[in-house]
Formats: C-alpha cells, sequence, structure tokens
C-alpha cells in the first residue's frame, strides 16, 4: 500500500469515526451512564468492590446506583414491633462505597427502600406491607444529613408497583405516594441541593396486575390523575427532579414495542414522557423547577444465564441498540446498566444480567 492511499485510508476512517460519534440534534447531550451491582460494589460478596470499580470506569460510568435497606441501616431492632425510642443506622457500607468510587471520579446515588423493619409496617414484620411514612420520613432526613456533601441524588423507594417491594397492590399507589411526599421533603429540608428522584417503576404488569401494576397506571394512581391525565381527585401537585423508570424487556430487541399502553420498556420510551408532559400540564407532576421532569433509566440489561439466556452476540447488539435509543431521546438523562460481575451459583444466579464473569473479564457483551 502507498504512503499516499494509507493517509487517503487514514482520513476516510478518521472522518467516518468524527461523523459516527456527533450526536443528533435531538440526542440527550451528556447522557449519564451508570451501574448497579450491590453484591460486587457494596457487599464484596463474591469479588471485591475494586474489581466493580475498574469496571465502570472502562465503561466510562460517572456513577453508581445503590438500594440503601431501611431494614438493613437500623440492623437487630428492625424486628421490633415497636419503634425504639433511638434509632441507630449504620450507613457503614454505603460511606465505604462512596470512598471507593471517588477516586475515580464516580458519584454513588442511593434508593431509600425497603423491606421496612417490622415496626414500620402494617403487619409488624420486617418487608412490604404498608410502610409507614411517618417513620420513612425519619428515615430519609437522617440518611440526608449523613450524607450531605458526599451524594447529591436520591431516589424514593424501588419498584414501588412491584407487590415484592409495597403491598397490597390495591393501595401501593396511595402508599406510594404518601411515603415519597415524606422522603421529597425531608430529604430537601437536609440538603437543599440534593436531587429526589420519583418512581423507579418496573416496567410492566404482572399476572395481570396482581404482582406488579403497569408503570402509567400506577403513575395515574400516585398523581390522582384519571385515564387521560386529568386531575381525578383533590390532591396537591408532586415536585420532583426527575422519573427514575426501569425499561427491561428481556425476550425482545431494543425496538419491540411492547403492548399495553401503560407498560413502558425501552422501546416504548415515548409513552412515558408523554404521560409525564400530560401530568405537567394538568398540574399534578413537575420538575422542582417547574417543567417536565426528566428521565432516568435506572435499571436496563439482558439475561447471560437462565431460562431466558441470550446469545453473547445478540446481548451485545440489544445492549448498544438500547443505549443508542436511551441517548437519542433528549429527555433522558441518564441510562444504566444494571449487574456487572457474573453471580455464583446459588441464591444470586437467579437474575444474572452480566457483563463479565467472576473474575472481572468483559464478555462481548461489556
Amino acid at each position: 500500500m502507498t504512503g499516499r492511499l494509507k493517509a487517503l485510508l487514514a482520513l476516510t476512517l478518521t472522518l467516518a469515526l468524527a461523523t459516527a460519534l456527533t450526536p443528533t440534534a435531538n440526542a440527550a447531550k451528556g447522557m449519564e451512564i451508570a451501574v448497579q451491582d450491590d453484591p460486587v460494589l457494596f457487599q464484596g460478596l463474591y469479588s471485591t468492590p475494586q474489581v466493580g470499580i475498574a469496571l465502570a470506569e472502562k465503561l466510562h460510568a460517572s456513577r453508581i446506583r445503590v438500594n440503601v435497606v431501611w431494614s438493613y441501616v437500623v440492623g437487630k431492632t428492625s424486628k421490633k414491633k415497636k419503634k425504639p425510642k433511638k434509632v441507630k443506622y449504620n450507613w457503614s457500607g454505603y460511606d465505604l462505597l462512596i470512598a471507593n468510587a471517588a477516586p475515580s471520579g464516580i458519584k454513588v446515588q442511593l434508593v431509600l427502600t425497603g423491606p421496612a423493619p417490622a415496626w414500620a409496617t402494617g403487619n409488624h414484620r420486617v418487608g412490604p406491607d404498608r410502610p409507614k411514612a411517618a417513620y420513612f420520613k425519619q428515615f430519609a432526613s437522617q440518611a440526608a444529613k449523613h450524607f450531605k456533601g458526599r451524594v447529591d441524588r436520591y431516589s424514593i423507594w424501588n419498584e414501588p408497583n412491584h407487590r415484592a417491594w409495597i403491598a397490597p397492590m390495591k393501595s401501593s399507589a396511595k402508599l406510594y405516594r404518601a411515603l415519597y411526599i415524606a422522603g421529597y421533603s425531608a430529604i430537601k429540608r437536609a440538603d437543599r441541593s440534593a436531587q429526589v428522584l420519583i418512581g423507579e417503576t418496573s416496567p410492566f404488569a404482572l399476572g395481570k396486575g396482581r404482582n406488579a401494576t403497569a408503570p402509567l397506571k400506577f403513575l395515574r394512581g400516585v398523581t390522582c390523575a384519571n385515564k387521560r391525565y386529568k386531575r381525578a381527585k383533590s390532591c396537591g401537585t408532586l415536585k420532583t427532579d426527575g422519573y427514575a423508570h426501569h425499561p427491561y424487556d428481556f425476550d425482545h430487541k431494543p425496538t419491540y414495542k411492547y403492548p399495553g399502553k401503560d407498560n413502558v420498556t425501552i422501546g416504548v420510551l415515548s409513552r412515558l414522557t408523554s404521560a409525564l408532559s400530560k401530568l405537567r400540564k394538568a398540574k399534578l407532576l413537575t420538575s422542582t423547577s417547574g417543567g417536565v421532569p426528566d428521565v432516568y433509566l435506572t435499571e436496563y440489561g439482558f439475561f447471560s444465564s437462565g431460562k431466558r439466556k441470550i446469545s453473547e452476540s445478540k446481548k451485545a447488539k440489544y445492549l448498544v441498540q438500547a443505549f443508542t435509543i436511551a441517548q437519542k431521546n433528549s429527555r433522558v438523562k441518564q441510562m444504566l446498566h444494571y449487574l456487572l460481575l457474573q453471580p455464583p451459583r446459588g441464591r444470586f444466579r437467579f437474575f444474572d444480567t452480566s457483563i463479565a464473569n467472576q473474575r472481572g473479564t468483559p464478555t462481548k457483551a461489556f
């Protein structure tokens, strides 16, 4: 190959790469890439947090999401049926995660969630049954005070539209509204600059709505809206710094139009953004500044093992497609891949959306 031909080829490749990397006019500028892997990054169960953080760095992740489990941080008192006069909180594991992530320039965002301690549930058992907003407010307040200056973003609860996280289903929207209002006010009072996200919803109805409520139906319940997104009853306007959602669809390619107008997977994100615009117009849900809330996609992935496993080649292709869909949507501010390292066989392997093996070696999907 002549020197002139080499130079021409190099120029062509450079121009092609520049074109590929140039964002479209509607792309989400500066969309955050985030990761979550609590067993590794927080607990260090089958690998070290340092291995997970190194993988996060390779992905150019700027955020790590972690669940702050209410019953866990109150320790042994979680089993008491009567609330102790003084509740002690153990934040040490989260402090360590924040310290581990800081040298890499990665921020940590916290999901304040259940299971709730026995003294804060309706049936006085550790779990999801009718969590009490007044006690949750105290939990959220203590978290925001402790992490002020080190954590700038919180979410209220994880997948509240799923019965494993809030029960009973028929009351979940009302219960969640109370939890959100309590958590939002507590965090903002302790740290006005901190962001508070609403939602963290799972993507679709399960068991004909018996196991999980479709996210948009749930959202209407939380905001007191009817099917046309108009005010259904007297409720105050909710404010938020963003709507968090998990747009999983394990069985189809990312462009698949998942059926059911109240379900929201990665291929039908417009259903969510449209709903948020309508709720803003109806003055039922607004951003803290008064606009339409932005969207944070805080869990996503495909299975690497089990009955719903797909090939590494297909998984690699689908993940790129999904992240591209998110980036092209100007309303999406974050896209998060859930799980980094493959869990060992046993109680963790039931949900394996990993993109690296247990030694930390990236797979093709990574």
